[in-house]
């Protein structure tokens, strides 16, 4: 009898009300699951990335045959080449100049624009050596930059220039997209900068990683422009965010000859597990689900010379550097390659030492100089060079404003000069022009096939009843809605005591405690109003790591989603869809969704996918259209994006009778 009672107690305590008396509110403001689940959605998209980061390291040690390993790189290839969106099928002239050039003791620094696409400038510093010291053409390497606000213009790494010219290389370090000269919406610079172009460009299938890779191109084609450099000779490397886009253009870009990243490649377990996912430039979408993480990234363009360079104590974590560098060094010794992959690691945080650029430079010289005396490195002597190191004792290139190419050192004050914002507007604008109508079943297709969208009923969902409360105005009824990854979302059903219209579900972005106007709403018409936690939202939103200062706290779900393939949209708009199902099989009548803040999108895609279970959407101050975004680059969060489907369709027109 005792147990009998403490079960009845739970499903039907009178609900309690607050100070205020309002039973609404009260019964929102109400955990329906554990304290402990309030990471729960971090915990379940983390999950799958560890173990998609995992499946793509065991795929290398299945290569035991020597054509299946350089076919299988090809592959990753084409895949992450669509991934990234492609690049253009013509290359317009880079129509480059020299502003000026500036004499220093045994090298020459020559201040070079080019453009990269029309309109849109690269300004960048090219070392080339004292003819004491080397004889044109000579080999040349590309420093791409870090995160540095001054871009090129930063010590460090103007530094790795001078080392490398005074060994007889050429050597062009060029600004990167908002950062040095190449800023471009004003207080949107480096990782804020990259997010919020690539974010913009992902809703046309393009990426922040495609914008970085086709300027380092470009500077290939600039260099091979040039009688004085050989253009069978050219490497790369670069320091973190360098690091970065050296691994994307050792992936793709088949010129390069030699490549030396450093503080960056780990592995993307540890990397979002300690940090996060990192920003635009560095993501590709869904290249977890086909195999590319950072031992692809080393392995694809094999047998390409490649070092990786680790500091021990890095926010890129070196137990993942070892884990990478484990599954290259065990994949490349079956193919006979080793000599060909190595890896200097170094005490110390994040930052390009002079041990990692003395290293990377000595990499260089065995394999763009054919210096067979230039290996082994030792490591040992490498460290050393990092006791009593100071940057401002040694020659580290031009210093503010020396290194500005431009008069103002702003890209942006040259006459008729674009933005990378102003490449995506006229993508869009072709794509809108080329733009064919669909019908109603086949946009229901395109936007379950873009979104990532499974059939009504195929989700594995379970719904129980988790508790029932009995209050004034009506029942509350509370709801656990569980998926086969374990996560469980929480719903809170109400009914009042005379029902006459049709069941309503209300979702939001934010706490549930946000959605009480819709709710009474309904409620005072006489709707039963289920409110329901999306994933990331909620008593299940909890962050774990906050991505770049973005406003809204599942940003950093959402960019894990991206790794996989998914769009946190796409699995929202599941998730309503199964609320909706629900509702009309208790209530036995379609019901309508009230959609607030940016579950708009999601909830324009359930109903574009599943119209015979959403009755209709009504939309509460939700996001602009995805096309008026990039008209006029606007800030668009990832959680908003569905990858390449303004291509075909805008989540505004999913509305639409």
């Amino acid at each position: 009898m005792k147990k009998m009672l403490m079960v009845l107690g739970v499903f039907c305590l009178a609900v309690r009300v607050n100070a205020d008396g309002d039973w609404v509110k009260a019964a929102l403001e109400k955990r329906v699951l554990p304290a402990q689940a309030t990471l729960a959605s971090y915990q379940c998209v983390s999950n799958a990335l560890d173990a998609a980061d995992r499946a793509a390291d065991a795929a290398w040690s299945k290569l035991t045959d020597e054509a299946a390993f350089f076919a299988y790189g090809r592959t990753l290839r084409e895949k992450m080449t669509k991934a990234v969106g492609g690049f253009p099928a013509t290359r317009c002239p880079l129509n480059a100049k020299t502003v000026e050039t500036v004499n220093r003791e045994g090298y020459r620094i020559e201040k070079v624009l080019f453009e990269s696409w029309p309109g849109v400038h690269v300004t960048a510093l090219l070392y080339l050596p004292g003819e004491t010291v080397a004889k044109a053409p000579y080999p040349a390497f590309i420093v791409t930059c870090g995160h540095s606000g001054n871009g090129k213009g930063m010590d460090g790494y103007q530094r790795a220039c001078v080392q490398g010219v005074k060994q007889g290389f050429a050597a062009l370090i060029y600004d990167p997209f908002d950062q040095g000269e190449r800023m471009q919406i004003r207080g949107w610079g480096s990782c804020g900068g990259h997010n919020r172009l690539g974010a913009l460009g992902d809703l046309l299938g393009w990426s922040m990683a495609k914008f970085r890779i086709w300027d380092g191109m470009r500077v290939i084609d600039y260099l091979q422009s040039r009688p004085d450099i050989r253009a069978d000779a050219i490497g790369y490397m670069g320091n973190s965010g360098g690091g970065t886009v050296t691994s994307l253009m050792m992936a793709l870009e088949p010129r390069i000859k030699a490549a030396a990243p450093s503080c960056y490649l780990s592995s993307l377990r540890a990397v979002c597990a300690v940090g996060g996912p990192q920003d635009a430039e560095q993501n590709v979408f869904g290249q977890l689900a086909f195999g590319l993480n950072h031992a692809g990234y080393v392995l694809m363009n094999a047998p390409l010379p490649i070092r990786m360079h680790c500091c021990h104590s890095d926010f890129f974590p070196f137990a993942g550097s070892t884990e990478t560098y484990r599954v290259v060094s065990e994949t490349v010794k079956r193919f006979g390659l080793s000599e060909r992959y190595g890896m200097t690691d170094v005490p110390g945080p994040h930052g390009w030492k002079e041990s990692t650029r003395a290293s990377s430079v000595q990499w260089m010289r065995r394999w763009l100089m054919d210096d067979r005396t230039a290996l082994p490195i030792d490591v040992a002597a490498c460290r050393a060079l990092d006791k009593g190191f100071s940057i401002g004792a040694v020659d580290h290139g031009l210093d503010n404003p020396a290194y500005n190419v431009t008069p103002d050192g702003k890209v942006l004050s040259l006459p008729g000069e674009r933005m990378g914002y102003d490449v995506l507007k006229e993508e869009l604008a072709a794509v809108l022009k080329n733009r064919k109508p669909l019908s109603p079943d086949a946009r229901a297709a395109c936007v379950r096939c873009h979104a990532g969208i499974a059939e009504p009923g195929k989700t594995g969902v379970a719904v129980k009843e988790l508790a029932r409360e009995e209050a004034d105005g009506g029942t509350v009824t509370r709801l656990g809605f569980t998926y086969p990854n374990g996560l469980t979302l929480p719903g809170v059903v109400f009914e009042p005591k005379q029902r006459t219209g049709e069941p309503v579900l209300v979702v939001g972005d934010a706490a549930r405690t946000a959605l009480l106007p819709q709710v009474r709403a309904a409620l005072d018409a006489g709707h039963p109003v289920m409110a329901l936690d999306l994933i990331a939202t909620g008593e299940i939103g909890g962050q774990k790591h906050k991505f770049y200062n973005a406003p809204n706290p599942d940003e950093e779900v959402a960019v894990s989603f991206y790794l996989l393939g998914k769009s946190l949209i796409g699995v929202r708009a599941e998730e309503i869809t199964d609320g909706c199902a629900f509702l009309k099989t208790r209530f036995g009548v379609v019901p309508r969704v009230a959609a607030v803040g940016r579950a708009a999108i999601a909830a324009a895609h359930a109903k574009a996918t599943a119209s015979g279970l959403v009755a209709s959407v009504e939309a509460v101050t939700p996001p602009p259209p995805w096309r008026e975004m990039v008209e006029k680059s606007l800030y668009c969060p990832f959680a908003n994006v569905v990858h390449g489907a303004l291509r075909v369709y805008d989540w505004t027109e999913l509305l639409q009778e």
